[in-house]
């Protein structure tokens, strides 16, 4: 067997939901991202000069140097399948949100050395072919891997053996044994002893069913695989290539302020919020793909840099709402056990807890909505929508007022409180069914099915004039078409505004202009599109972010005069908006 491009890419196509990008620029490899240029959940990539490794004919002729991130363990067992020793090490600096991530070395001296962890899974092969169900790597933990072999056969009577990935950090950068190996198994431990044992392997025999099979370290030498500096330095620049063009700002009518990275860097933009002063810029990002390092920061302006971390300590998977109160206070919601509500006090910079409330496991949204007051909060809780009085500066607590709407619909409930306080809506983001609830007396006034029987509701609020609602409907996953904003009178609940409905096709986040005549909305693409408000006629649209991924959030400062934009990939745009013809 020779190792070749063909083999490599068939071996990492063995790998669960990587992106593979070979040849990468190497002036571009300092800033290059996996998580702009893909969509899996792991990746592996090299750059041109290191693509030179294969010669004319597809052969590796030198090591090939990579970078990856994923699974070690998955990664590493790809290539032990294939009878290849690839030096695989995981590096400890942080990377974006990747658990694992290093480097990983392909050598021509891949294809003639061998491992521990190759005869292991010899050995595996071997049982196999005897009746065992024998697993090697199976599963993240010891429960999941008793979930693969119950799939293939529930009776205790079949012998069956596995490690999991947990345990597999045993193996070295090479996949030799450098640790104790721990075997779960069950039915006849012997014949899987006596097969290890039989290949060279040094085992500990379990004394009962309640102990593992440990198989030890042999003691192997290293393989000589380079080193990744040394594989780096075989593979010399190429030819030098035109200087790469930087990428142009995005033309069109709103012209870019200032662009950057969120302070979690990839992580996907979740909420964008302008102080009143509009001197600067609330974000929270998604706990997509593991939990960002702070849930909600402060951020300049200008340069993105982080000035402050809101609820530093709190062990929170999601930011609920942020609003802020007319004397300048900012509200905001975290979500750990319960929704807890916290005030910040910009005057005295004092950050304390003024209401917290247990909730059933579906719902997603707490803080919703102020009235236009800033007398009266909505929280969703497990037994309805609790109306909260909002205490003067320094209040410890603040006061629950009302409770209304009844229990919380069978998925991820919302609910906003109407601008005059009279009235709460009361909805669910998985469901179809939004009320229309009276705080006084808590009689449901009207309800409507704004996806009819399917889909989900994504973002509610109400439009500037406090006359109408405006749901942003999809019927499932994002596309093109599957999404659209539809609107109710909220004196009778009646739909509104067809024009604006037909407009907003593929919408996948909005929000609305401090003078009410206008409406941003942001689409799969990375385009932006300002529409009128009410009518839907196009004023303006233009493709913001580049990359990949999703607009996940737009916010206008006070004065209208500009507006952050967030991705998906974890971009920020700071834009002007154009004045009104």
């Amino acid at each position: 067997m020779t190792i070749t491009r063909t083999l490599l890419k068939r071996t990492l196509r063995d790998v669960e939901s990587i992106d593979v990008f070979a040849a990468v620029d190497d002036d571009a490899l300092a800033e290059f991202s996996p998580r702009d240029e893909g969509e899996g959940y792991g990746f592996v990539y090299w750059g041109r000069a290191a693509d030179g490794a294969f010669d004319s004919k597809g052969a590796l002729v030198r090591p090939l140097p990579m970078w990856w991130g994923a699974s070690r363990a998955e990664l590493q067992m790809a290539f032990a399948r294939r009878n290849l020793v690839v030096r695989i090490e995981e590096s400890k600096k942080q990377r974006d949100d990747y658990a694992e991530h290093g480097t990983l070395v392909l050598s021509p001296a891949s294809e003639g050395a061998t491992s521990d962890l190759i005869e292991l899974i010899e050995v595996f092969a071997a049982l196999g072919k005897r009746k065992v169900l024998a697993f090697p790597c199976a599963g993240s933990t010891q429960s999941a891997g008793w979930e693969i072999v119950a799939e293939r056969e529930r009776s205790p009577e079949q012998t069956a053996v596995f490690w999991h990935e947990q345990s597999h950090d045993a193996f070295d950068a090479f996949g030799r044994l450098t640790g104790k190996l721990h075997l779960h198994w069950r039915g006849d431990a012997g014949r899987v002893c006596d097969a290890l044992v039989e290949a060279g392997f040094v085992v500990d025999r379990p004394k009962s069913d309640q102990q593992s099979i440990v198989v030890r370290p042999t003691g192997s030498e290293a393989p000589d695989i380079e080193r990744f500096a040394d594989a780096l330095a075989a593979n010399p620049a190429p030819v030098a290539a035109k200087p790469a063009r930087k990428a142009k700002a995005p033309a069109g009518p709103f012209a870019a302020l200032h662009r950057y990275r969120g302070p979690d860097r990839t992580k996907p933009i979740h909420r964008l919020r302008f102080d009143p002063s509009g001197t600067w810029l609330v974000v929270a990002q998604s706990p997509d793909r593991g939990g960002p390092d702070h849930l909600l920061s402060r951020v300049d302006i200008a340069t993105g840099e982080r000035q402050r971390t809101f609820a530093p300590k709190c062990d929170a998977w999601e930011c609920g709402g942020i609003d802020f109160l007319p004397d300048g206070r900012m509200v905001f919601s975290l979500q750990d056990s319960g929704a807890r509500v916290l005030v910040w006090e910009p005057d005295r910079d004092v950050e304390r807890e003024v209401a917290y409330d247990e909730y059933s496991p579906l719902t997603s949204v707490s803080l919703s909505s102020i009235d236009a007051a800033g007398e009266i909060l909505a929280l969703v809780t497990g037994t309805g929508v609790a109306l909260r009085t909002i205490s003067k500066p320094g209040a410890a607590v603040w006061p629950e007022r009302a409770r209304v709407g009844g229990p919380p619909p069978s998925t991820y409930p919302i609910a906003l409180v109407s601008p005059d306080g009279q009235h709460v809506l009361w909805g669910e983001y998985g469901g179809s069914q939004i009320r229309w609830v009276a705080v006084a007396g808590g009689r449901t006034v009207w309800k409507q099915e704004p996806t009819h029987n399917g889909g989900a509701l994504d973002q509610l609020c109400f439009d500037p004039s406090g006359e109408h609602l405006v749901v942003l409907c999809r019927l499932s996953g994002w596309s093109a078409t599957a999404q659209w904003l539809q609107s109710y009178a909220l004196a009778k609940g009646k739909p509104a505004h067809a024009a604006l409905q037909k407009a907003s096709q593929g919408v996948t986040t909005f929000a609305f202009h401090p003078d009410g005549k206008r409406v941003a909305i942001g689409k799969l693409d990375g385009e932006l599109v300002l529409l009128a408000y009410p009518g839907g006629e196009l004023l303006a649209s233009q493709k913001v972010f580049e990359k990949k991924g999703r607009v996940t959030a737009i916010a206008f400062d006070p004065a209208g005069a500009r507006m952050a934009v967030g991705s998906e990939k974890g971009e920020i745009a700071v834009l002007a908006v154009p004045a009104p013809e």
